[in-house]
């Protein structure tokens, strides 16, 4: 889907020669049964996203998650309506609350139908998230896992589980102990950058625990990194989940906001520009004598703990693809 607000319609609102006191709005998209105002606050040129959604929502947050940047109002009082109003806190201007303006405009637009007030609001929440943790830059370490998980979620959760059910198991951005749980399996995906035959960093002691699932998989991408060349950067394989998910709105507008509360938005993709090769993409499966920590064997008082484990010693863990795949249809309803 094409921009909904588009940058024009920000100058055109900038050059609007309202008074100091007073609010600039512009009603976008007249033909929607929902109504949607963009607009600016004299004279600071804090930005703003008005969104009467036409039905009650069954259901929101009592509360909302604070961050910097970003003032968010939600009224139900009216029977019929739900009122969603966004608030840029930056003065003159802030290239991402366009962003954010955009991106929340096109869930409603993308499924205007019944529970469009509950879809717009996980969406907020995701962005409010995001601005309340993001930092200056996404780093390469960061990145490097997120081009692996979404590696995963592509060649393997989404062609085996279907869009929104695929998309659903994905819950490395979340805070859960492993990145993709469907059912009682559970993955844990990781990427290693380097010779030889690579190390697996196991970053907590509850990382490799099988507590609460049945069966527990790793997934192991060795990457090749280069700034040029062959291989895919992180917006190349975001879009091309996009193009996957097409189909499935509800499917991809999980996938946007799983992506923001991940840290990602597609900005960033003027400095995450590296390109990944995949050199090997191995499933290892964690079970009686993998060598691992787990946090019931730790002394008391001990905790916090980080380990590598070298590929070299789980070989006689390897799974085959074709055979994972078959396990989790196993799981299928």
């Amino acid at each position: 889907m094409t921009d909904i607000i588009g940058a024009e319609v920000w100058r055109e609102l900038a050059s609007d020669t309202a008074y100091d006191g007073t609010l600039v709005r512009r009603r976008i998209l007249p033909l929607l049964k929902h109504d949607i105002f963009v607009g600016e606050r004299r004279p600071s040129r804090e930005r703003l996203l008005w969104l009467d959604i036409k039905e009650q929502a069954a259901a929101l947050p009592r509360r909302l998650p604070s961050s910097r940047g970003l003032e968010v109002e939600v009224d139900t009082s009216e029977s019929g309506v739900t009122r969603i109003r966004l608030w840029s806190t930056a003065e003159q201007g802030n290239p991402l609350f366009e962003e954010l303006a955009n991106d929340v405009a096109k869930v409603l637009c993308r499924d205007p139908g019944e529970g469009a007030a509950a879809r717009v609001m996980e969406r907020v929440i995701a962005w409010q998230n995001f601005f309340s943790q993001r930092g200056d830059e996404f780093g390469t370490g960061r990145a490097a896992g997120l081009f692996a998980e979404l590696t995963v979620l592509r060649d393997v959760m989404i062609p085996v589980l279907g869009p929104y059910r695929g998309v659903t198991t994905w819950t490395g951005p979340d805070p859960a102990i492993q990145d993709f749980q469907h059912k009682r399996i559970a993955v844990e995906v990781k990427s290693y950058r380097g010779g030889g035959s690579g190390q697996l960093k196991i970053t907590s002691e509850r990382q490799l625990e099988t507590t609460g699932v049945a069966e527990l998989y790793i997934a192991f991408l060795r990457l090749d990194q280069r700034e040029e060349g062959t291989g895919a950067d992180l917006m190349q394989i975001v879009d091309g989940i996009r193009e996957d998910l097409a189909a499935s709105p509800a499917a991809l507008d999980l996938f946007g906001t799983k992506l923001l509360n991940y840290g990602w938005y597609d900005k960033f993709s003027t400095v995450r520009v590296e390109k990944y090769a995949i050199r090997s993409f191995e499933i290892f499966e964690v079970r009686d004598n993998f060598p691992r920590i787990v946090s019931y064997e730790l002394p008391i008082g001990i905790g916090s703990v980080s380990y590598s484990i070298d590929r070299s010693a789980i070989e006689g863990f390897l799974v085959n693809s074709a055979d994972f795949a078959d396990r989790l249809k196993e799981q299928l309803d």
